[in-house]
C-alpha cells in the first residue's frame, strides 16, 4: 500500500472522527440536590458539553414539570457553563424537556442527509425493579415511558407505540445493551446494578421541511428518559464489567 494511499485512509477516518460527536449527542436530565439539570453530550463517554462551546449549540429548551394527566408547567431553568438547571418540582410530577431550535445539519456524508435534529429528554425518577411501574401520560412527540411491569418501556411517536425502534440502556459506568420494540413498542431490560440509567432512542421522520430558511430532508428525533433504580448490587467499575465479558 503506498503512502498516499494511507494519507487518503487517513484523512477519511479524521473525517468521521470530525463528524461523529454531532451525530451522538444528545440531551439528558438528572436529579439533584438542590437542584437538577439538563445536559448535552453523551453519557456513555461521560461528555457534558460546556459554554463557551457546543451547550451553545441549544438556543432555548424548554423544561417543564407534567402530570399524569400530560398537563405541564414551565420550570425555569438557567443556563449555567455545564448545562442548565432548575428547581425539581413537588413530588409526583415528573419532568420533560424538549430542543425544537437546533439548525438544520447536513450529515450527507454519514449517510443521514439533510435532516432538522429534534431532542426530547424526560426524568422518570427512582424507579424500583422489582414492582410495576405507574404510566405517565405521553407529553412529547417521541417520547419513551414504563410500559407497566418491571424492567418494561415503551416507545412512543407522537401518540403512538413505535415499533421496530432500537433502544439503548446506558448505566453510569458506561455499560450499555440495545434492544428492539415489539409491535406494542415495547422493550425489557434488567438492571444488573443499583444507580442511575439512561434510555436513548432515535427515530427518522422523514417529512421535508424548512427551518431557519433552510430546506431539510427529514426530521430526526432523539430522546431519552432517565431513571434510577434503588436496589440491586453496587455498581461495577467499567475495568471489572469489560473483564468479565466473552472475547
Amino acid at each position: 500500500m503506498t503512502r498516499t494511499i494511507l494519507s487518503r485512509i487517513a484523512i477519511m477516518f479524521a473525517g468521521v472522527a470530525m463528524v461523529a460527536p454531532a451525530q451522538a449527542h444528545y440531551l439528558w436530565l438528572e436529579q439533584g440536590k438542590p437542584r437538577a439539570h439538563l445536559y448535552f453530550g453523551e453519557y456513555e463517554e461521560l461528555l457534558r458539553e460546556r459554554s463557551p462551546g457546543r451547550l451553545d449549540e441549544m438556543p432555548a429548551p424548554e423544561i417543564s414539570s407534567v402530570d399524569r394527566t400530560g398537563k405541564t408547567a414551565a420550570l425555569g431553568a438557567s443556563r449555567e457553563a455545564g448545562g442548565f438547571s432548575f428547581a425539581m418540582p413537588p413530588r409526583g410530577s415528573g419532568v420533560v424537556a424538549s430542543e425544537t431550535g437546533y439548525a438544520v445539519k447536513d450529515w450527507t456524508h454519514a449517510g443521514i442527509g439533510v435532516v432538522k435534529p429534534m431532542f426530547y429528554a424526560r426524568l422518570i425518577g427512582e424507579l424500583p425493579a422489582g414492582t410495576q411501574a405507574a404510566q405517565p401520560a405521553n407529553a412529547m412527540p417521541l417520547d419513551i415511558l414504563p410500559a407497566g411491569k418491571a424492567g418494561e418501556f415503551r416507545v412512543m411517536f407522537r401518540g403512538a407505540p413505535l415499533p421496530a425502534a432500537d433502544l439503548r440502556i446506558i448505566a453510569s459506568n458506561s455499560w450499555t445493551r440495545e434492544a428492539t420494540t415489539d409491535r406494542e413498542g415495547v422493550v425489557r431490560f434488567a438492571f444488573p446494578w443499583r444507580g442511575q440509567y439512561i434510555l436513548h432512542v432515535i427515530h427518522l421522520e422523514r417529512t421535508p421541511g424548512t427551518f431557519g430558511g433552510t430546506a431539510y430532508e427529514a426530521v430526526r428525533h432523539r430522546a431519552t428518559a432517565t431513571m434510577t433504580i434503588p436496589t440491586g448490587p453496587r455498581t461495577e467499575s467499567p475495568a471489572t464489567w469489560q473483564a468479565s465479558q466473552p472475547h
